[in-house]
């Protein structure tokens, strides 16, 4: 595949995809974000709020694609795109290493929570930090489409070295997360989260290498104009163009949403309507088997509401603050938990490949479903302090709990993969694929503002302020409330989910294999066959990634 393919590789998906946000919402820059906000004083709640903001472009890539497809800067396509955002995330990166550690106190972090209960704030404005967070997961979401774009086209030229490369990929990935998240418990408890996004930031510069080098041998379309190319939006396209439109403005919606509202009612509401519109669009326009698929694992997901903002305050505040609580540094909340559970997911993954491969979908999705529950469900036992009465540790209890959740969680997310990649249309692989995970994000983050008014509304605000141990009183009911909620979904799942094997395949042979929209109900009203579409990539080399 030659080197500037690897290096390029190695650049965006292992030191800033891998390192920096440990495959999307982790890494160095992810474990120090729930620490940087809790330097402001937030509440839980509000904290997975600001934290599911910051992450929103995860759901973008769609509208990534388009706009990488049909703007070409300077006449490029990706590495115009690259070196733009390699620029704006790496000063956001500084700006938040500067503003964080400005006005937050002098101490370590472990030595700050023993400190006073009203240390002094940041100097970065609220909303400016999360925006600064939003531009950085912007740039890491954006390369991380424009090199897979590149290599799945290399894929397509020498099939025979795919196994190796895809193997290079996840595991360069897979590794430098590990690292990540090993050393930033270390630099958090010495130094603070701030010193974590200064580390960070060369690492995102660096991606401008490869794209001012042209690594990815970017084609020069045109003169140096940036002018849209509207025409490949004609015709055949409008379907993946309005979705992905669509997707991307539902993101920027509640975006923005989130920073104007006050009330965390207000929030979820907007939240919750943007993921009922997501349903809708996906149901209408896109063939009946992807829509079913699809709103399934967003109900699942949507269900699986989030308690992590208060979970968080619950583990790491001080002897102080929560004088009956675990009172984990930041070196075992980060890295000794954090590494634990990366090493299960792999066992995970492991057991998927050995014992669950011939399940078939429903059966397996009914199974995990039931034992993510359960597990979910033990958590509830350390929020209760019941551990404590049986003499075990907090430390050990959740060392054993970390191992479960992530081994049963790798067991019920592998379907969803398997099944998102036997959903794509023949020649639209990448641009379902987007459309798909970005769809199933945006319920990731509904859920988020789901738990966070669930908290709000049991009375668990904690803010990490001195004798808080009152906040948490309700948090072992909302905990239940996160690990029966995906079970609810599990009602449709014989109306949403094909009763098959993982082997077999998932569309109708006797349905048009290249269109995604076959038997839609958009196309029913409007004429079979009138809205079936060709991948971007057809029509002048664009990214063959929506």
């Amino acid at each position: 595949f030659g080197w500037r393919l690897l290096m390029t590789i190695f650049i965006v998906h292992h030191l800033l995809k891998g390192f920096c946000t440990g495959g999307g919402l982790s890494g160095l820059i992810g474990s120090a974000v729930d620490f940087t906000y809790r330097s402001y004083g937030v509440t839980g709640p509000d904290l997975q709020v600001f934290t599911a903001v910051a992450a929103l472009p995860w759901t973008m890539k769609a509208t990534m694609g388009v706009m990488s497809d049909g703007f070409p800067l300077c006449g490029y396509r990706k590495v115009s795109y690259l070196a733009l955002f390699a620029v704006v995330a790496s000063l956001s990166l500084v700006g938040l290493g500067v503003g964080v550690g400005a006005g937050a106190a002098a101490e370590p972090v472990s030595e700050g929570l023993e400190g006073p209960a009203s240390p002094a704030r940041p100097a970065l404005p609220l909303p400016v930090l999360t925006a600064a967070l939003f531009l950085v997961h912007f740039q890491v979401a954006l390369s991380d489409l424009l090199v897979e774009a590149r290599y799945s086209e290399s894929l397509k030229l020498e099939p025979e070295g795919g196994p190796d490369l895809i193997t290079f990929v996840w595991c360069g990935l897979q590794s430098m997360g590990l690292v990540a998240t090993f050393v930033a418990g270390w630099i958090i408890d010495a130094s603070g989260p701030s010193l974590c996004f200064f580390i960070a930031a060369p690492f995102a510069a660096l991606v401008a290498l490869p794209a001012l080098r042209n690594f990815l041998d970017d084609p020069r379309e045109g003169g140096c104009g940036c002018w849209p190319e509207l025409a490949r939006w004609r015709g055949n396209g409008r379907v993946p163009f309005l979705l992905a439109i669509a997707l991307g403005g539902a993101g920027l919606t509640l975006a923005m949403c989130s920073i104007l509202l006050r009330s965390l009612r207000d929030k979820f509401i907007v939240a919750a309507g943007v993921g009922l519109l997501n349903l809708f669009l996906f149901a209408v326009f896109l063939r009946p088997v992807i829509a079913r698929v699809n709103a399934f694992f967003v109900l699942q997901a949507a269900f699986h509401v989030g308690t992590h903002g208060a979970s968080f305050y619950f583990f790491t505040d001080s002897a102080k603050e929560f004088p009956s609580g675990p009172n984990f540094s930041p070196k075992f909340y980060v890295t000794t938990m954090g590494t634990v559970a990366s090493l299960f997911s792999l066992v995970g993954m492991m057991c998927y490949s050995r014992f669950a491969k011939g399940w078939k979908y429903r059966a397996l999705l009914k199974a995990s479903s039931f034992a993510f529950m359960v597990v979910n469900c033990i958590s509830a036992i350390v929020f209760l302090r019941w551990n404590l009465r049986v003499h075990i540790p907090d430390s050990v209890f959740m060392v054993a709990s970390s191992a479960m959740q992530s081994v049963i969680g790798q067991l019920s997310w592998m379907p969803c993969t398997v099944m998102v990649a036997q959903l794509c249309p023949d020649g639209l692989e990448s641009t379902m694929y987007a459309l798909l995970s970005g769809s199933q994000n945006l319920g990731l983050f509904v859920s988020n503002y789901a738990g966070a008014y669930l908290l709000h509304s049991l009375g668990v605000n904690p803010t990490g302020h001195e004798d808080e141990g009152a906040q948490f009183a309700n948090l072992w009911l909302a905990t239940l409330v996160s690990a029966c909620g995906p079970i609810v979904p599990l009602l449709l799942v014989d109306v949403l989910v094909p009763d098959l094997g993982q082997a077999d395949r998932l569309l109708d042979e006797h349905e048009d294999p290249a269109s995604a929209t076959a038997g839609s109900l958009f196309e029913r009203w409007c004429g079979k066959g009138e809205f079936d579409y060709a991948p971007f990539a057809d029509k002048g080399g664009g990214n063959h990634a929506a």
